[in-house]
């Protein structure tokens, strides 16, 4: 499954960018995310995020570790997580390419994911306006974030 998407935010890239990485900002912008920290693992750091998801077939508090696989500053993140649970697993990744422009930051991103498990049952055509529907609601309260971060 593939969604891709682009958001305009009128902020710096640089402040864009380091928004991307920093757990307070992400925690108050996924829709439903109750907790996220760093943790050390032997294979580097990761972020935890504790997430209440009210998406058809997998409703529930998850942990997710979201983890940073390319990084160029201040113009490309890509993001890799591989939740799995009882229902099966999803890995995705997602590249986030940003451009700076006159009125501030230009953000596209494609994300892909790959479903095992009980959870590759469920139609992609349900599975994906929720993701969508998530997504359009992250970029909504990313862009109120940055724009509360003093200048």
């Amino acid at each position: 499954m593939e969604v891709s998407g682009s958001q305009k935010i009128k902020a710096p890239r640089e402040l864009v960018f380091q928004s991307l990485l920093n757990p307070q900002v992400l925690q108050n912008s996924v829709p439903g995310c109750e907790s996220a920290e760093f943790v050390d693992f032997p294979t580097g750091r990761q972020l935890k995020m504790t997430i209440s998801l009210d998406m058809p077939g997998i409703k529930g508090s998850h942990t997710i570790f979201l983890q940073t696989g390319e990084v160029v500053a201040p113009s490309r993140v890509v993001l890799i997580t591989e939740p799995s649970s009882s229902l099966g697993s999803i890995k995705a990744t997602c590249t986030i390419d940003l451009t700076e422009t006159s009125e501030g930051t230009d953000l596209n991103y494609k994300a892909i994911a790959e479903r095992e498990g009980k959870i590759a049952a469920i139609p992609d055509i349900m599975i994906k306006g929720a993701v969508k529907s998530a997504l359009d609601r992250f970029f909504k309260n990313f862009e109120k974030q940055i724009a509360s971060i003093p200048a």
